[in-house]
Parts: C-alpha cells; structure tokens; sequence
C-alpha cells in the first residue's frame, strides 16, 4: 500500500500543490486584509451588527462568534477554505479511484499479489496525508498574522476535517456510479448541499449578545461544512465537532472499502441504465454527440445556479427589511457601504451573480474540456476516421459549452426573479435576468481562453482551464478584500461585470469581452485543424 501511495503523490504532486498552496495564499490573504480593514473593535463591531442582522450575509459568510479578530477573520473566510478542501479532496478522490479504474490502471493492480481493496485504502490515505497539509498551512497562515496559535490549530484542523470528510464521502461515490465524470458530479453535489444546508442554518439561526455571535440552525449540523464552522475558532472555541469530520470518513471509507471487495471491476452499485436499441436524431452527428455527453452535467450545474438565484431572491428582501427596521443598523450600512437601501439590494445581487457566473464558466469549461479527454482517451481518433474534421469538432464542443452557460444563467436569474416576486417585487424579475446575463462575456472569456490552450498545449488544457478559473474566481471576489493592486484584479473578466440595476452601467467592457471571446475561439479552431492529436 505504501508504494502505492507513492506512486498516486507523485502523480498528483503538482496538483496538490497547487491546491494547497492556493488554500494557504487565501487564509493568510484573507487574515492579514480582515486585520488591516477592521482592525478597531468600533469597526469588527459594525461589521458583525451587520452580518447578524442580515440573514444574506449569514448564508454567504457563516455565523459570527465574537468581536475578537481571529474569530472575525474565521467568520469571514472559514467556509471559502472548508469548500475548497473539500473539492480538493472529492477529486483526488475520484481521480484514484474509479478515475483509475476507467483507465485500466487498477485492473493492472490487482493482477499484483495485494487485495482489491488496497488502492482504494491508498487513496484515502493520500487524502489524509493531503488534509493534513492543508490544516499544517492553514495553522502556520493564521499564525503568521499575529493570531493566537489555539485559534489557528483549530481552524486548521477544522478546514483539513471538512476535506476528510469528503474524502470518504466521494469514495462511496466512485463504488455508485459507474463513471468517473458521474462520481465527481455526485461527490460535487455534495459538496453544494452541504454548502446550501449550512448556509440555511446559519440564515436562520438566533442572534444573541446584542448581535455580536449567532448561534446556527440545525440543519448546520446536517453539514460536514457547518461542523466545521462549529468549532467557533477564537471564540466559543470546541474541538468536538471534528470528531463527527473523523467519524464520517471512517465510516464512508469503510463502507467504500467494503463495497469494492464486493462488486465486479468495472461496475457501479446503481446499475446502467437501458438504453435506446437505436441511436436517435441527435446522435447522427457531432454536435448531438457533444450535447448528449455534456447534458447530464449541465443539469447539475443548472440546479447550482437556481439554488444561487433562490438565495439572491428570498435572502436579499429579508437583508433589506433588516436593515430598514433597524435605524441604528442602517446607519452602519451607510457607513460601510456608502449606499442606501436599494443600492445594498443591488449590491448583494450582483454579488450572488457573480457566484453564478463561476457556475456557468464551470460548465462550459467542462463542455470545452471534454474534446482533451475524448483525445487523450483515443475516441476522438475514431470520431477522425470518418468524415469528421478536427475543427468540427472543437466547433461543436464550443457551441455547446455557449448553450450550457446561457441554461445555467437563464436557471439562475428566472429562479431569482421568481422568488422576488413571490417577496412582492414583481418589477425585479426583468432586472434579475438581466443582472445573471451580465456574467456571460467574462464566462466567455475562460472558455475561449481554454479551448486556445487546448490548441496549444493540449496536455496542460484540463490544469490550466481550472486553475485560471480559480485565479479568476480569487481576483474578482477577494482582490478587493486583500488590498490588491487595480492591474492585477483587472486581470479577472469577473472584475468587469457591472452591478445591474445601478446608477451607471458601463456596456463597454461587456462588449470588449465578447470580441475578445470570438478572436481567441476563432484562432483555437484554426491552430486546432494544423496540430497532431496528442495523447
């Protein structure tokens, strides 16, 4: 087992890396812009009046716990990293497992004198390992800051808990479903529901000490994330909630590890679904082909984003009553935002928007991608034997992610105008489309962006897709958070997007993204018709 887990680290080495070190970057970012920003108890105060009046901000942030800066700074940031760990750590997972079991690796394996279960003990193994790196740099972020070394552990520890957990959680997964693309969808929906349930736990939990700690809901206990957050590093401080974190990964392991003793290589524990005896009208061609391989999974990512229009639409009403029954909160508001009422509520909008527009960008990447793993995996080679050119196909792959993105906003921005008018604001509705369609010149951008590596570097398309999308993600949600240069955050087309409705709407960016789009997808399928396939 022991070479086995070698051999998965040295494959993943500069992925874990970069996952780690990313996880590390934005702790010690987020500590150090939270000391400089609100540094004076007077302003953590406001901040934190704020926050527990405002079940958006709940939802979004967590539950504050105190006005001392460490547990302002877990307030802030703890469930950006407890999601980030735990995707690490779902597609690790998967990657290992039924990944490997798609490409014949663990076939080869067990043709090897040890059990059928040794790679899978390996894997999660690897993720331990991997989890426990994060919680080392996490600890070692927070205490580099200035923040007390109990308060840093247990941050640590509770971030490295929640990628644990999922570790086991996508290793049941992979023994479910039968494909690699079908765990991770699985394993990642997950994730999003753990998200969703402590975010609605937190939304609703009971404010006490005249607004400075708000104590969650119990469907933050539903959540590996929430027990997490249920620690209260630097306030109420409690290690116990990390025993459920190690509970779970025993037991999900276990379960996994008994699971692929027992079932055949190759098989998932759902069975296939019967399929049609003859291949339809869409299948006649490529572009029906392209569709039917990404259709599954634009479904999921179009449950995200009406999820994400349910929160901008039922939480933004309760943020803005909050703030008008309250005198001394919207004086606080103002303070802070500079804004009044309406401008908050558009603000707040524009903001869930533009976690939509990572969705969308996630799965028009996922569609772009595909083409690199059809290639890699010799079936493009057979789509080539025919009438096929290989700009066709990347064409095609291209049409479909443009479809993908305008589903997964077209879901999130009618779902957030519907809940607006069930809140009484039926003249939000249009408003609400249009701030979701805003988003699609920069989710335009990653793909065009992806499909020229694609044509480039055809090795490195799967790597750099995502990982320009995280950087993206960080500079347009965080550069203004960690103080950082205007040419740098500029760099995101995330920084560009107007808020909708507002005061002034600058169209011009909107469109230099769109041209910019075309250029880069037009000069991807030209360089992608004169290269050789590469495996």
């Amino acid at each position: 087992m022991v070479r086995l887990l070698r051999a998965q680290a040295r494959r993943d080495r500069w992925q874990l890396a970069s996952w780690i070190l990313g996880i590390g970057v934005l702790a010690i970012g987020s500590a150090a812009a939270v000391v400089q920003e609100f540094g004076d108890t007077t302003q953590r105060a406001a901040l934190l009046m704020l926050a527990s009046g405002n079940p958006a901000l709940l939802a979004v942030r967590g539950t504050p716990d105190g006005l001392s800066t460490g547990s302002v700074i877990f307030f802030e940031i703890f469930t950006f990293l407890a999601v980030l760990a735990a995707l690490m750590s779902t597609f690790l997972t998967v990657r290992h497992s039924r990944g490997d079991e798609e490409q014949g690796r663990t076939e080869l394996v067990g043709g090897t004198p040890v059990s059928r279960s040794t790679a899978l003990g390996a894997t999660l193994g690897l993720g331990a390992l991997a989890n426990l790196a994060v919680a080392i740099v996490v600890t070692a972020g927070f205490a580099a800051t200035g923040l007390p070394l109990g308060g840093s552990v247990l941050t640590g520890l509770a971030t490295g808990g929640t990628g644990l957990a999922f570790c086991g959680i996508a290793a049941v997964a992979a023994q479910v479903c039968r494909t690699s693309r079908a765990a991770n969808s699985l394993a990642g929906a997950l994730v999003g529901l753990a998200f969703v349930l402590r975010a609605f736990g937190d939304a609703t939990g009971t404010v006490s000490e005249g607004g400075l700690r708000v104590t969650s809901a119990w469907p933050s206990w539903l959540s590996p994330v929430g027990w997490g957050q249920q620690v209260h590093a630097f306030g109420h401080e409690s290690a116990a909630p990390l025993l459920l974190q190690l509970a779970l990964f025993v037991v999900a392991g276990a379960v996994a590890l008994a699971s692929v003793r027992r079932r055949d290589l190759g098989a998932g524990l759902v069975g296939d679904r019967s399929g049609r005896a003859t291949a339809g009208p869409a299948l006649t061609g490529t572009l029906g082909l392209a569709w039917r391989l990404q259709f599954s999974a634009v479904i999921g990512w179009a449950a995200g984003g009406a999820l994400l229009g349910l929160f901008a639409g039922g939480l933004a009403d309760a943020a803005v009553k909050a703030v008008q029954e309250d005198q001394a909160l919207a004086a606080t508001v103002r303070g802070l935002l500079s804004g009044s009422t309406s401008s908050l509520l558009d603000t707040f909008v524009a903001a869930i928007m533009a976690f939509l527009g990572v969705l969308a960008a996630g799965a028009a990447l996922q569609a772009v991608l595909r083409v690199r793993i059809e290639e890699a995996e010799g079936r493009a080679e057979l789509l080539l034997s025919g009438a096929v050119s290989k700009a066709r196909l990347l064409v095609d792959c291209l049409a479909v992610a443009v479809v993908s993105i305008i589903v997964v906003l077209l879901a999130g921005g009618v779902v957030a105008g519907l809940a607006f008018v069930g809140a009484g604001h039926p003249d939000r509705f249009g408003s609400s489309v249009v701030a979701a369609f805003v988003q699609l010149p920069a989710a335009l951008v990653f793909v065009s962006v992806a499909a020229l590596v694609f044509a480039l570097l055809p090795r490195l398309t799967i790597g750099l897709g995502w990982g320009l999308l995280a950087v993206g993600f960080v500079l347009g949600q965080f550069g203004g958070v960690f103080k950082l240069p205007e040419w740098l955050r500029n760099l995101s087309p995330f920084s560009h997007t107007p808020i909708v409705p507002g005061d002034s709407v600058d169209l011009a960016p909107l469109a230099a993204m769109v041209v910019l789009s075309i250029v880069l997808a037009a000069a991807s399928v030209l360089l992608a018709r004169r290269r050789d396939l590469v495996a």
